[in-house]
C-alpha cells in the first residue's frame, strides 16, 4: 500500500492511500500505526490516477521526471507568467478565473494564487493562520505576473516550507494581523484600483490545535520508522499526535510516496 496524496477535504485532513483501490483516511480523532518503508514516484493524475510504471525510487519530490511531465497541473506549480510550459492547458489557464491572496503563518507571509471556488480551502491546506483575498484575475499567465510583482514589491515569499509552519504550529494573532494589515496597505497604493473588495479570514479554528497543550517535537519520516499515537489536530501539512502524555508533528507532504504497513 501506498500513499499518493495527503488532502483537505471538507475541512478534514486525509491519507489517500492506493494498492488494488483508493482508500481515503481521514485523520481526525484517528489512532493510527504506520510502518513506513521506501518512497517510491506516485506517478501522474490526469483525470484519474495513474501509478508509476517503473515504480522509481525516489529521495525527494513525488514523481519521477516521466510523471512529472504527464501530471496535468504539475508543471503549471512552477509557473512565472513569463513563458508558458504547460501548453496543453493554455486554453483553459487563459479563461480561469484567480484570486491573489495573502497567507499569514504567524510572523511569516506568502503570497499564492487560487481558483476562485477553493479560495478558503487553499488557505486551510496550507495551514494559514489568517488569509487576505486581494484581487480576482483572469487568464493564469497574467495572475502569475501580478504574483511575482507583490512578492518582489513587499519583499516577501510565495512558498512557506514545512520546517517553517512546524516552528509556527501558535501564532500570535495580534502581531499576525498588524503584519498583514501593513502589507495590504502598501498593496493598495501599489493597486488603487483593483484591490477595492478585500476579504479576511481567520483559519484558526478549522486545526483543533485546542487539543494540543504545549509544543510538540517534530518528528522526521524516513525509512523504517514506525508511527503510532492519536491524531488530536492538524494545521495545513503538519500532524499533530498525541503518543501517552507526548505530543509529536510531522509533515505529511513527507508520508506522500511511502510504501506503508498499516499495524492497526
Amino acid at each position: 500500500m501506498q500513499i499518493i496524496r495527503y488532502s483537505w477535504d471538507k475541512f478534514e485532513p486525509k491519507l489517500i492511500l492506493k494498492d488494488n483501490k483508493i482508500t481515503r483516511m481521514n485523520l481526525f480523532d484517528r489512532d493510527i500505526s504506520i510502518k513506513f518503508n521506501d518512497k517510491i514516484c506516485i506517478g501522474f493524475f490526469n483525470g484519474k490516477h495513474y501509478p508509476c510504471p517503473e515504480r522509481t525510487i525516489l529521495e525527494y519530490g513525488y514523481n519521477c521526471h516521466d510523471c512529472r511531465k504527464n501530471d496535468r497541473f504539475s508543471m503549471c506549480m512552477q509557473c512565472t507568467g513569463e513563458e508558458c510550459i504547460n501548453p496543453k492547458r493554455r486554453d483553459e489557464c487563459k479563461e480561469e478565473e484567480y484570486f491573489l491572496y495573502l497567507a499569514v503563518f504567524d510572523s511569516l507571509i506568502k503570497v499564492g494564487v487560487s481558483l476562485d471556488r477553493r479560495i478558503i480551502e487553499r488557505l486551510v491546506e496550507q495551514g494559514a493562520d489568517f488569509g487576505a483575498r486581494l484581487m480576482q484575475i483572469k487568464d493564469g499567465k497574467e495572475v502569475r505576473i501580478i504574483e511575482r510583482n507583490i512578492m518582489n514589491t513587499l519583499n516577501i515569499t510565495d512558498r512557506v516550507r514545512g520546517n517553517q509552519k512546524a516552528q509556527r504550529i501558535f501564532c500570535n494573532p495580534n502581531a499576525a494581523m498588524k503584519n498583514l494589515y501593513k502589507n495590504i496597505i502598501t498593496l493598495k497604493n501599489l493597486f488603487p484600483e483593483k484591490l477595492n473588495n478585500i476579504e479576511i479570514h481567520d483559519l484558526r479554528n478549522y486545526y483543533r490545535l485546542h487539543n494540543v497543550i504545549n509544543d510538540p517535537q517534530l518528528l522526521k519520516v524516513r525509512n523504517g520508522i514506525k508511527l503510532e499515537g492519536k491524531v488530536v489536530a492538524a494545521k495545513g501539512n503538519i500532524v499533530i499526535l498525541k503518543n501517552e502524555d507526548m505530543f509529536y508533528s510531522l509533515n505529511a507532504h513527507e508520508m506522500v510516496g511511502r510504501e506503508v504497513e498499516l499495524l492497526n
